[in-house]
Formats: C-alpha cells, sequence, structure tokens
C-alpha cells in the first residue's frame, strides 16, 4: 500500500463503534432474563505477541510488523431452558509495535506502528453439550486501526479497517491434564461479511474509503483452571489471511491523480496471547 501523512491517536475507532453496539443489544436481552441462569462472567488481561506482514502479487515481503500488545477481555455465557447457550465476547488490545519495511523507491525503512483493535461477538450454541464437546455458531464485528508513523524520509498512514464476521466455534469436554487441574480446548474459523478500509494521508492526499478483501482468521484456545478456583490460564494462537484488495484511483482536493492508486496488499497476522483469567 502506498504510505503517506503522518499521525497518532486511537479516537477514530468510535466511528465503527455502531456494528458493535447493535451486537450487544442483540444479546443483551436474552442474558438479561430474570427466569434464566446468572450468566457465567469471565474477564482476562492478556500479554500478546503480534507478527503482521504484507506482500506484493509476486509474493515478495514489502514491511513486517512485529511487537508485543496488551489485550483485556469480557465474556458472559448463559445456558437457556432448551439445554442451548447464548454468549457475548468483547476485546480491545493495543500497544507500538517496531514496521521494518521499505519506501517507494526502495529504501529501508523503520519506524514503529501504533495498533488499536477492538472486537465484539455473539455467540449461540444450539444444542446442549455432547459427548465430543460443542458447537457455537458466531456473528461478530472486528476493527483494527494502524497508525504507521513517519520519519524524515518517509511520511506516515492511519489506516482503518472494519469487518463484520460470521463463524463457528467447537469447545472440547472438560478433561484433566494433571491433578488438581480442568482443561478445555477451542478452535474458532470465521471469515468475513463484508470488509470497509478507511485509508487517511492527513492532507497530502484525499482520505480513501474502499472495499477491503475478504478476511479468513483461525483461533486455537488452551484453557486451565486449578479446581475449584474462579481464576484460569490460557494461552491462545490465532492466524489472520486476506488476499490484496482492489485497487482504487487516489485524489487530492478532489481532483483524480493519473496513474495514482491505493490498494491494501496481501495481508497475514498471527497473534500469540498467554492470558489470565477469573470468574465471577
Amino acid at each position: 500500500m502506498r504510505r503517506y501523512g503522518s499521525g497518532t491517536g486511537g479516537a477514530a475507532l468510535n466511528a465503527r463503534i455502531r456494528p458493535a453496539a447493535l451486537l450487544l443489544l442483540l444479546a443483551a436481552a436474552p442474558l438479561a432474563q430474570a427466569d434464566a441462569p446468572a450468566p457465567d462472567l469471565t474477564g482476562s488481561v492478556g500479554l500478546m505477541h503480534r507478527r503482521l506482514t504484507e506482500r506484493n502479487a509476486l509474493g515478495g515481503k514489502l514491511l513486517t510488523e512485529t511487537g508485543p500488545m496488551l489485550q483485556v477481555q469480557l465474556e458472559a455465557t448463559r445456558p437457556l431452558p432448551d439445554g442451548a447457550a447464548l454468549a457475548a465476547r468483547a476485546h480491545l488490545a493495543a500497544g507500538d509495535i517496531d514496521y521494518d519495511g521499505r519506501t517507494q523507491g526502495g529504501v529501508p525503512l523503520a519506524t514503529t506502528t501504533r495498533q488499536y483493535e477492538g472486537g465484539v461477538d455473539v455467540l449461540w450454541r444450539p444444542h446442549e453439550p455432547a459427548a465430543w464437546g460443542e458447537a457455537w455458531l458466531s456473528l461478530g464485528w472486528l476493527a483494527n486501526r494502524r497508525l504507521i508513523r513517519g520519519t524524515p524520509i518517509a511520511g506516515g498512514l492511519d489506516e482503518l479497517s472494519s469487518a463484520t464476521l460470521a463463524g463457528v466455534r467447537w469447545r472440547s469436554p472438560a478433561f484433566t491434564p494433571a491433578a488438581g487441574w480442568t482443561s478445555r480446548v477451542e478452535v474458532e474459523a470465521r471469515t468475513s461479511l463484508s470488509h470497509q478500509l478507511r485509508v487517511d494521508y492527513y492532507g497530502l492526499l484525499d482520505r480513501s474509503r474502499f472495499e477491503g478483501a475478504r478476511k479468513q482468521l483461525w483461533t486455537l484456545r488452551l484453557q486451565a483452571a486449578p479446581t475449584d478456583s474462579p481464576w484460569q490460564w490460557g494461552l491462545e494462537w490465532s492466524l489472520l489471511r486476506q488476499p490484496a484488495s482492489k485497487a482504487v484511483p487516489v485524489s487530492r482536493g478532489g481532483m483524480l491523480l493519473p496513474g495514482t492508486t491505493v490498494r491494501q496488499p496481501e495481508l497475514t497476522s498471527s497473534d500469540l496471547v498467554l492470558r489470565v483469567g477469573r470468574r465471577f
């Protein structure tokens, strides 16, 4: 992607908050029913390591962003009278990570990217748990903001991605890996139903808004808790893949610039999270 402009801050996520609010409202009514069992609420804090890579059409590496981020997550689950269950999950993550790439002229460029991420999911388990585990369906919203800081030889960029996701989750039956401990494994697969991008060049060019490529997101979780303890530990690995988006024209002052386009290149992002949480 062409990189221009400069800037910092995280307030732009608010511009995409409506899908998250709608999903929370959809989940709130069943979770709050007075005649249903009290929801199981879990809060957690995680230390996450992210590695994001963009590649060109030939598979060559354009840039890599790596570094630690802090993540917080809340999940509420309520059993329903027929053995089904409904859950709502929300998370926020942020951190400054290293950027290793090149300018448009091919000059090596090292700077910092401030990344923000927020997401909300509503999950539904249509049947009671079976001997093989639990099957869940999900609908969610995920927003990612990347603020690439400028340097003396190149400007920065403000990129905001917002996607609606649908997916499935399998949760294993509880098992005992060691005396005094209970564990579960989860596997989740999601794909985007819609994906919108906004790129801000901070006055050098007009802001671009265009459709992003389809996201594919896979997650593997291992959760473990001491028997009869509200505390639990989690290890999570996730992989996001998306092909390059279509190129769109770029303008300045409302006038199209001949031969100048912008696109989001092929992108891969992997996260490894160590999490500690507590049930309430």
